[in-house]
C-alpha cells in the first residue's frame, strides 16, 4: 500500500512531502543537463580570459615593475588605498540604532579610533607619494586634480542647465552632438577657434600664451562633456516628473528649496555623470596633443601626458620610472569609484508617504525664458563645429582652402578611415558578444563580489596595462598590426560592458520578470528572452563602444603606432605644421566625425537614453 510519516506519504510510487516552510521562486523542473551547464561556463569563459590577459595581468605587471623601481612610491599608495578603504567601511557599516549603554559608548570610541587610523594611513600615504613623484612631473598631477574639480562644476552646470530646458524636446540633438566628436577633434576645433579670434598670431608672453592653452582645452572639455550630461540630467528629470509618487517629492516634499529636493531624486545619476566625467578628467590626452604646440605640451599636460613623456624615453625593460608613475593616478580613480558606487548603490529615502499625482499647467513646456536661457548655450554648442566648417571652406591666413574636397582626394586618409572601419565593428562585436552572458549570469545569480572589481577595471587608467602590453606585442613582432589594437579595445571595453547589460538585466527577486530572465530554460530561450528584454541596453553598449573605438587616439598611438593608424594619428601628424595644414585638419575632423556623429543622432532616444537608464521590462 504505501508508508505515510508526519511530513510526507508515499503510495503506489508516489512521493508526496509537505513543506515545512513557505515555497517561493520559479519552478525547477529536474536538474539542469550537464552539457548546458558546461556550454553555459563555455559561453562565460572569454570574457573573463580576455580581461586577465590584457587588463588584469598587465596591471599587475606594472604594479609590480613600479613597487620594484619607487617602493616609497608604491607604499604609499597601499597607504591611501587602506586609508580610504578603511574610511568607505565606516562608512558603509554605521552602528545601528538599537545600541544603547556602554556597548554603545564603546562602539563609538572604536569608530571613532578607527577614523583617525585611517585619516593617518591616507595622510601619509599622500606625502609619501608626493615625496615620491619626480619633482618635474608634480605639475602634471596638480593639472590632473583642477580637471577633476572640473569634471565637479561641470556636474553642477549640467544640474543647473538640465531643470529650465527639460521641456523644450528638440534640444536633445545640439546638446548630445559634442559627444560624438573626438577629444583630439574638439583640441583642434578650438584650437582654430583661437587661431581665429588672434589672427593667427599668438601673445607676447610664454606664460599667456600657456594660459590661452589651458583655456582651450578646458573649453574643448567642457563642450564634450556638458551636453552629454545636460541630456542625462533631462531624462532623470522627466522620469521623475512622470512618477506620481516622485514627483510629489519632487514639488510637495520636505526641504525649504527645489534644488535641494531635485538634488536628492537625482543624486545617484549625479554621481554616475561625476564618475564617467571624473574618469575621462583625469585620462585628458587626445586634446592636448591636438590642441597645445609641442614645446607647451609639458606645461600644459596632465598625468597621462608626462606617463606618455616617461615611456617614449624609457627603452625596453626599463619603464620602472613610467610603471610608478601611473600608480597614484590608479589609486586615486579606484578610490573615487568605489564612494561613487556606495553613493549609487544607497537606497533613495523613502518620501513623506502618499503623494497626489502633479499635474502640469498647460503651456509650460512653451514658456519663453525658457527658450531665452537655452539658445546662448545652444549657439555655444554650435560654434566649434562652425569653426571647421568655415576654416575647411575658406581656409586660414597661411594655409589653403578647400580642406573637404582634400581630404577625399588624400588615399592615406581614406585608407586611414578603412583601418578605423576594420578595428572598430570587430572590436565592438567581441565587447558585446562576450559581455552579454557574463551580465545576464551576474544578474541572475545575485554576486555582487565581482562587481567592484568590475568598476576597478572600468576605471584602471589605460597606462596600467598599456605600457606591458606595448612590449608584449613589440617581443612577439605585432607592433603595427590591427589585431592586438582590436582585441585590446574590446578587452577595455568589457567592464564597462558587463556593467551596463548587467543593470538592465538585474530584476526583482520573486518576479515573474526575475522568473522570464533567470528561470531554467533552453539556451535559445534565454537568449531570446534577454535580447527582448535588454534590446536598448545592447544598441547602447555597442554604440558607446563602437564610438570610443572609433575616436581613439590614445590606444592606437601606444599599441599600433603610427604604421597602420586610425585616422586620428594621422591627422595628429598634420598639426606639427598646424597653422599651414588648418584646412587639411579642419576638413579631415569633419570628415572622421561624421559617421559618429550620424550614428549618435540616430540612436539616442531609441537605445542611448533607454539603455542607460532603464531596466529590465516585461
Amino acid at each position: 500500500m504505501g508508508e505515510t510519516s508526519m511530513y510526507s506519504v508515499n503510495a503506489n510510487g508516489l512521493q508526496l512531502e509537505l513543506a515545512t516552510r513557505r515555497l517561493s521562486g520559479p519552478l525547477i523542473p529536474g536538474r539542469h543537463p550537464h552539457l548546458q551547464v558546461v556550454l553555459t561556463n563555455v559561453f562565460r569563459a572569454p570574457a573573463f580570459v580576455l580581461m586577465a590577459l590584457l587588463l588584469v595581468a598587465p596591471a599587475l605587471y606594472t604594479i609590480e615593475l613600479g613597487a620594484r623601481t619607487h617602493p616609497g612610491l608604491a607604499i604609499g599608495c597601499g597607504l591611501q588605498l587602506l586609508g580610504g578603504g578603511g574610511l568607505l567601511f565606516l562608512d558603509r557599516h554605521r552602528p545601528t540604532a538599537g545600541t544603547h549603554g556602554l556597548l554603545r559608548v564603546l562602539a563609538l570610541a572604536a569608530r571613532v579610533l578607527a577614523g583617525l587610523l585611517a585619516l593617518a594611513c591616507l595622510a601619509i600615504g599622500s606625502m609619501l607619494v608626493w615625496q615620491g613623484l619626480p619633482p618635474g612631473s608634480r605639475s602634471a598631477y596638480l593639472h590632473t586634480a583642477g580637471w577633476v574639480v572640473l569634471a565637479v562644476v561641470l556636474v553642477g552646470v549640467a544640474l543647473l542647465l538640465a531643470w529650465p530646458s527639460r521641456h523644450i524636446p528638440w534640444l536633445w540633438w545640439p546638446f548630445i552632438i559634442p559627444f560624438g566628436v573626438s577629444g583630439f577633434t574638439a583640441g583642434i576645433a578650438f584650437r582654430l577657434i583661437l587661431e581665429t579670434s588672434t589672427g593667427g598670431r599668438y601673445f607676447d608672453h610664454v606664460a599667456t600664451d600657456r594660459h590661452a592653452f589651458e583655456a582651450v582645452l578646458v573649453a574643448a572639455f567642457a563642450w564634450t562633456w556638458l551636453g552629454l550630461l545636460i541630456g542625462l540630467f533631462r531624462a532623470a528629470i522627466l522620469a521623475i516628473e512622470a512618477d506620481p509618487v516622485r514627483a510629489g517629492e519632487l514639488y510637495h516634499g520636505s526641504g525649504r528649496f527645489l534644488l535641494t529636493r531635485l538634488w536628492k531624486q537625482v543624486r545617484p545619476v549625479a554621481f554616475i555623470a561625476f564618475l564617467v566625467v571624473a574618469v575621462a578628467a583625469a585620462r585628458v590626452f587626445d586634446a592636448v596633443l591636438g590642441a597645445v604646440p609641442r614645446s607647451l605640451q609639458h606645461d600644459v599636460g596632465t598625468a597621462t601626458v608626462e606617463w606618455w613623456r616617461l615611456t617614449t624615453a624609457c627603452e625596453a625593460g626599463s619603464c620602472g620610472e613610467a610603471a610608478a608613475y601611473a600608480l597614484p593616478l590608479t589609486a586615486a580613480l579606484v578610490l573615487a569609484a568605489l564612494f561613487a558606487q556606495d553613493r549609487i548603490n544607497a537606497r533613495r529615502p523613502s518620501g513623506p508617504g502618499p503623494s497626489r499625482l502633479v499635474r502640469f499647467p498647460a503651456g509650460e513646456n512653451t514658456r519663453w525664458w525658457r527658450r531665452l536661457v537655452v539658445l546662448p548655450a545652444v549657439a555655444v554648442v554650435l560654434l566649434p563645429l562652425a569653426e571647421l566648417v568655415y576654416v575647411a571652406v575658406r581656409g586660414t591666413a597661411g594655409s589653403e582652402s578647400a580642406g573637404v574636397r582634400n581630404i577625399l582626394a588624400d588615399p592615406a586618409l581614406r585608407d586611414a578611415l578603412l583601418t578605423t572601419v576594420e578595428v572598430a565593428i570587430p572590436a565592438t562585436l567581441i565587447a558585446v558578444t562576450f559581455a552579454l552572458p557574463v551580465a545576464h549570469w551576474l544578474a541572475a545569480s545575485r554576486i555582487r563580489m565581482l562587481v567592484p572589481g568590475l568598476v576597478i577595471l572600468t576605471v584602471m587608467p589605460a597606462q596600467m596595462y598599456l605600457g606591458s602590453l606595448q612590449q608584449a606585442i613589440g617581443s612577439f613582432g605585432w607592433f603595427g598590426t590591427l589585431v592586438p589594437l582590436v582585441f585590446t579595445h574590446a578587452a577595455a571595453g568589457l567592464p564597462i560592458s558587463i556593467l551596463v547589460l548587467r543593470g538592465a538585466l538585474l530584476a526583482p527577486a520573486y518576479t515573474p520578470a526575475a522568473d522570464a530572465l533567470y528561470g531554467l530554460a533552453s539556451l535559445r530561450t534565454i537568449l531570446g528572452r534577454t535580447l527582448t528584454v535588454v534590446g536598448p541596453a545592447i544598441g547602447a553598449v555597442a554604440v558607446l563602444e563602437f564610438i570610443q573605438v572609433w575616436n581613439d587616439f590614445f590606444l592606437g598611438l601606444l599599441i599600433s603606432g603610427t604604421g597602420g593608424s586610425p585616422w586620428s594619428l594621422l591627422l595628429w601628424g598634420d598639426t606639427r605644421q598646424f597653422t599651414v595644414n588648418s584646412a587639411q585638419l579642419a576638413g579631415g575632423a569633419l570628415v572622421s566625425a561624421a559617421v559618429p556623429l550620424a550614428l549618435l543622432l540616430i540612436t539616442w532616444r531609441r537605445w542611448l537614453v533607454p539603455g542607460l537608464t532603464g531596466g529590465a521590462r516585461i
